[in-house]
């Protein structure tokens, strides 16, 4: 375990009275791991372009181009 993430566990609390050490290993590695691959994927975002730009892109079509595509609405 690296000095990062001893540092990390030992901020870590428990509140109940009935954490083994097992348990308390257990959840430790699942809540770093975690957090770990939270951090990737935020890195990995490309971070110049808003969420709801990048998020809006998904829910369009591709616009259509070519002769009686653009036509006024009110016609």
């Amino acid at each position: 375990m690296s000095d990062e993430n001893d540092e990390r566990a030992a901020a870590l609390r428990f509140e109940t009275r009935l954490v083994t050490p097992e348990d308390a290993a257990a959840v430790t590695a699942v809540l770093l791991a975690a957090l770990d691959e939270q951090s990737g994927e935020a890195a990995s975002v490309d971070p110049g372009r808003n969420a709801w730009v990048r998020g809006g892109g998904a829910m369009r079509r591709p616009f259509e181009v070519g002769p009686g595509r653009w036509v006024r609405s009110g016609n």
